[in-house]
């Protein structure tokens, strides 16, 4: 039989189960805009009946329910989103800051514009063309030095924003890395605490949330990789090393930066190389146009200084003013005037000009038109400038390609000829084979693989834009499923209040009509016959 009092236990069951529930949904409702806060759920089921099963049971028929109770607190959360979610937030790291700084190295470029690279070298060969006519006005060569320093500086300037860039992002690199290394520490806290909850048997749901939010947040930075154990506490892996063992963290290091493969982190690797890339890329733009190797035709009466290679047969007037003849292939000797075209093969702009007799008396030949700054080798977008010996002096530009020799023997550039002025302008349509693998062009004009580089900068820049806006797309995505399973629906947590509150109501009425059955009993019962 059972208690007198069971209606009155069945119905404060019922009181403290529905509070309960009631509490966690404000709980859910307070929370409702908190980063990272999965909504909660009070799970409910049937107390145990009476009688137990046994044969000392009473013959009673049936068996009395006792009521409600709740079994735990749990947090919605789906693990499987979970885990999309940062794989898709690591891609969307690494892809954030590539087109971030692809954005970068198109502003460095500057092209097409009004002042970029392509303008700058329009002017310079522009200018050759105005000294081709009259290499002997003075304004013509002022120009043409300017134009060229103009050429010069502005690769210089576009090498030394590079290295600033470059600096910049390994500046952030560990900016991220002590970011990372924070939020592992962090994790490891969060580890500790959430043993320490769910030992006793009950789920660190807040706790989860906010470890949870910590691996979203280093996800963004870092490729991580994560497993639960059975005291609720979490691994972590990065680059394939593991950085949290439990409650010990290990600290990523600069020598785990190229271990990364997704992130930021791994985002401003891929940048390095892509300007690295770019940085060649021009570089052999400019090591071509000053070095690389071509043929050149002289026109009839060019004068040789030094001993020089013939690519055809020529014929000409020795130092003596005897005629001879050259075949392919033979050494014409220094002091040969040539009575025919000639072809020669020399290095780019530098061996075009180092043919040329400056103005100068007595008249210098083999001047390098460029220099590097620090006499290194290659040509490069930071090392070169214009010779500052033909800065500081105009006659030392080399456009003549006759010369005469002075009672003193010594050699006087023949005033008013431009067989090198017009030799070097012609280079603007001459093709120089440029190192392979750099763009899609490997034999071309100086325009054209100028072109051929920016088309390519251009073709990547729209790729890594595409990949950024479908990481971002991407993300967001799993993000709205990954809320409509975890996130806290207003609409939803009202309609489970009222229910709630319309329980908790129905349970304090049924108490107090026991109460009234009660109060029968005890103080109605047994006053007949007093």
């Amino acid at each position: 039989m059972v208690s007198t009092f069971h209606g009155l236990e069945t119905s404060k069951r019922a009181i403290l189960t529905n509070s309960i529930a009631l509490h966690t949904l404000g709980h859910n409702i307070s929370n409702a805009s908190t980063l990272g806060y999965s909504r909660q759920r009070v799970n409910l089921s049937t107390a145990i009946p009476v009688y137990a099963p046994g044969f000392t049971r009473p013959n009673t028929p049936g068996q009395i329910g006792t009521g409600v109770q709740y079994t735990s607190i749990t947090r919605l959360r789906d693990s499987y989103l979970d885990l999309q979610f940062r794989r898709e937030n690591q891609n969307l790291g690494i892809n954030s800051i590539y087109q971030s700084t692809m954005r970068s190295i198109e502003a460095i470029v500057n092209e097409p514009s009004t002042n970029g690279v392509s303008t700058v070298m329009n002017k310079f060969w522009d200018s050759l063309e105005v000294l081709n006519r009259d290499p002997n006005l003075l304004s013509a060569r002022v120009d043409f030095i300017g134009n060229a320093k103009n050429l010069a500086d502005t690769f210089n300037h576009i090498g030394t924003s590079f290295t600033t860039l470059e600096n910049d992002i390994n500046s952030n690199i560990n900016i991220k890395l002590n970011e990372a290394n924070n939020i592992i520490s962090d994790i490891a806290q969060m580890n500790e605490i959430i043993r320490k909850v769910e030992s006793l048997g009950d789920h660190a749901n807040d706790y989860k949330d906010q470890r949870d939010l910590l691996i979203d947040n280093l996800s963004r930075i870092v490729d991580v990789q994560y497993a639960e154990d059975v005291n609720g506490m979490v691994s972590l892996y990065v680059g394939g090393a593991q950085v949290l063992n439990g409650a010990e963290p290990t600290a990523l290091t600069a020598a785990d930066v190229t271990n990364i493969t997704s992130g930021e982190i791994a985002g401003y690797n891929k940048s390095l190389a892509e300007i690295s890339l770019v940085r060649n890329q021009m570089n052999a733009l400019v090591d071509t146009l000053v070095n690389g190797q071509i043929e050149v035709t002289m026109p009839n009466g060019y004068k040789t200084s030094t001993d020089m290679v013939a690519l055809n047969d020529v014929t000409g007037v020795d130092s003596s003013g005897n005629q001879v003849s050259y075949t392919a292939g033979t050494t014409i000797p220094a002091d040969t005037k040539i009575t025919s075209s000639v072809t020669f093969q020399v290095a780019g702009f530098n061996g075009l000009h180092k043919l040329g007799y400056s103005l100068n008396e007595p008249a210098e030949t083999g001047i390098n038109f460029f220099t590097t700054k620090d006499g290194s080798s290659p040509f490069t977008i930071d090392n070169i400038q214009v010779n500052l010996d033909i800065q500081a002096d105009t006659n030392k530009v080399a456009a003549s390609g006759q010369f005469e020799r002075d009672s003193n023997g010594d050699m006087i550039a023949l005033k008013g000829n431009s067989d090198i002025a017009l030799a070097l302008t012609s280079l603007r349509d001459v093709k120089f084979n440029f190192p392979s693998g750099m763009t899609a062009l490997s034999t071309g004009t100086t325009d054209d693989y100028f072109r051929a580089f920016v088309s390519d900068l251009g073709t990547r820049a729209s790729v890594a834009n595409s990949k950024y806006k479908t990481s971002l797309d991407m993300v967001d995505g799993v993000e709205i499923r990954r809320q409509s399973t975890s996130g806290v629906a207003i609409d939803e947590e009202l309609s489970d209040l009222i229910r709630f509150q319309h329980a908790y109501t129905a349970a304090a009425r049924n108490m107090t009509v026991v109460d009234e059955l009660l109060d029968k009993v005890i103080n109605s019962m047994g006053l007949v016959g007093r």
